[in-house]
C-alpha cells in the first residue's frame, strides 16, 4: 500500500515561521492541520541549559494546556499516537519542532522549513522577549531569566548570559534544522531530508522551489513583524558577539545562501 504523503512545516522561532504557516493552510484548505509545540519541552533538559525549576514548570504547564486544548491529550507520546491514527494523505503537521522531535508513522514525510540570517534573528529573539517580558503581568514573571535579562541588559549582555545558561541559543537554527548532533556536509542534509527549505530574506526563490515540485504556488503572507522594536540596528560589538556565539548558524545560513 502506497503510503501517505504529510507536510510538516518545522517553525524555527522568530523565522517567519507564521507566515510559513499561514501559506501552508491557505494554500491546501481541504487538507486538516494539526498543531504540535514541543520545542521548549524538548529542550529544556538539553545539555549545559540551566533552566530554573519554576520555569521548567510553566514549560510543562504551557505544553500540557496547549496539547489538551488541542488533542485532548496531556504528553507529547499520546499527542503523536492520536496523530498518527488521524493523519490523511496531503495533510500539514505544523509548529515548533525539532527534526528529531517528530514522530510520524506509516507516512512519508515531506519537510518544510525557512531560515533566517541569524544576525536579525537574534536581534529580532532579543526585540520579542524584551516586549514579552514588559507587557507581563504577573509578578512571576522575573523568574523567567531569560525575558528579565532581555528587558534589563543590553544586547551583548543578553548573549553573554545565553551563553553561559542556555547554550542552545548558539545553533537554535541547526537544532531546530538538523537536530542535536552536528553533521559534516550541511547541504547535503538539507537536500537528503527536506523536501523545500529556503530562506526569509528570498522567500520569492523558497515559493518557487515549492511550485516546481508540487505545482502548487504559495501565497506570500504578511510577516508577523514585532510591535514596539526597541532595538532596530545592531552596531560592530554587537554583530562580533553574534558571529563568535551563532558560529554554526551563520555557517548553515551561508551555505544554503549560496546555494540557491
Amino acid at each position: 500500500m502506497q503510503k501517505k504523503h504529510v507536510y510538516i512545516v518545522i517553525r524555527v522561532p522568530k523565522c517567519g515561521s507564521t507566515s510559513l504557516t499561514r501559506m501552508f493552510v491557505n494554500s491546501f484548505p481541504e487538507s486538516n492541520n494539526f498543531s504540535i509545540y514541543s520545542s521548549n519541552y524538548e529542550l529544556m533538559n538539553e545539555d549545559r541549559n540551566k533552566i530554573s525549576p519554576i520555569e521548567k514548570l510553566r514549560i510543562i504547564k504551557n505544553t500540557h494546556k496547549r496539547n489538551w486544548k488541542n488533542y485532548k491529550r496531556l504528553s507529547l507520546k499520546s499527542v503523536w499516537e492520536k496523530t498518527n491514527q488521524s493523519i490523511m494523505d496531503g495533510d500539514i503537521i505544523h509548529g515548533h519542532l525539532t527534526i528529531d522531535s517528530i514522530r510520524l508513522k506509516n507516512a512519508k514525510k515531506r519537510l518544510i522549513t525557512l531560515i533566517r540570517d541569524p544576525y536579525e534573528r537574534m536581534l529580532s529573539d532579543y526585540n520579542y522577549s524584551k516586549n514579552s517580558y514588559q507587557n507581563k503581568k504577573s509578578p512571576l514573571k522575573k523568574f523567567n531569566k531569560k525575558l528579565y535579562v532581555s528587558a534589563n541588559y543590553s544586547l551583548e549582555g543578553y548573549i553573554s548570559y545565553l551563553k553561559e545558561t542556555q547554550p542552545i541559543f548558539g545553533r537554535y537554527i541547526s537544532r531546530f534544522v538538523i537536530g542535536k548532533e552536528n553533521v559534516s556536509n550541511n547541504l547535503e542534509y538539507m537536500n537528503e531530508n527536506y523536501f523545500s527549505y529556503g530562506l526569509l530574506e528570498r522567500m520569492d526563490l523558497f515559493i518557487e522551489d515549492f511550485y516546481k515540485k508540487t505545482n502548487v504556488r504559495l501565497s506570500q503572507q504578511k510577516s508577523n513583524i514585532t510591535k514596539n522594536k526597541r532595538k532596530s540596528y545592531l552596531s560592530e560589538s554587537e554583530k562580533l558577539a553574534i558571529s563568535k556565539f551563532c558560529e554554526e548558524d551563520i555557517s548553515l545560513y551561508n551555505e544554503i545562501k549560496r546555494s540557491i
